[in-house]
């Protein structure tokens, strides 16, 4: 009987080890299972984070590269603004030198014009003598004792004095001499679109 107790008491004694170690064993599945989510969880996470680094390096990349497009472009801006300030001081120089040019040759030409004048005066090519005139060239009234003929020094023609009652100086007489009407009129204008 004692024998049948002793066995029946260690036979309780291993159910109840048994007991604990099979909670223990569930315990530690349990534990190991939530472990391998968390683990699983942590891997994610890590793997969005290696994701996220890479974006974060492409796109500093790409800013880099276009921080660097930026800085060529600058220094390509400002060799163009060199060059328009170079190109817009020639334009300058070049337009004051043709202005000068362009007053120059207006000179020449008023000084061809006068030269001309004074050869044609010189050379008495339009001179028109006194029996060929019969009538004032300007007004075409007829000469007589009372309306006398008088020469244009510039043109040459012949007019009565009210039609030429005028003298200015010319290029082949510095002194003033009688002109014409029309002639007057020309000088005069001439003249005044020569003044600065």
């Amino acid at each position: 009987m004692e024998a049948e107790d002793e066995d029946e008491k260690y036979l309780q004694e291993c159910l109840s080890k048994s007991d604990s170690l099979q909670k223990l064993i569930s315990q530690k599945e349990k534990q190991l299972v939530q472990l391998e989510t968390d683990l699983k969880i942590e891997k994610e996470w890590r793997q969005t984070l290696q994701e996220d680094l890479q974006k974060e390096k492409d796109a500093l990349s790409h800013l880099r590269n276009e921080t660097q497009q930026i800085i060529s472009l600058k220094k390509e801006f400002l060799n163009l603004q060199d060059e328009n300030r170079q190109l817009k001081k020639i334009y300058h120089e070049q337009e004051q030198a043709l202005q000068e040019l362009g007053n120059k040759l207006s000179e020449s030409k008023l000084k061809i014009e006068d030269i001309k004048e004074a050869n044609k005066a010189l050379q008495g090519l339009v001179w028109l003598k006194d029996k060929e005139a019969t009538h004032c060239k300007l007004c075409e009234k007829e000469f007589s004792l009372s309306k006398r003929k008088h020469h244009c020094r510039n043109c040459g023609e012949i007019f009565c004095n009210a039609c030429s009652d005028n003298e200015l100086p010319l290029p082949s007489s510095p002194k003033p001499v009688r002109v014409c009407d029309s002639c007057h009129a020309l000088l005069i204008q001439r003249c005044s679109s020569n003044l600065p």
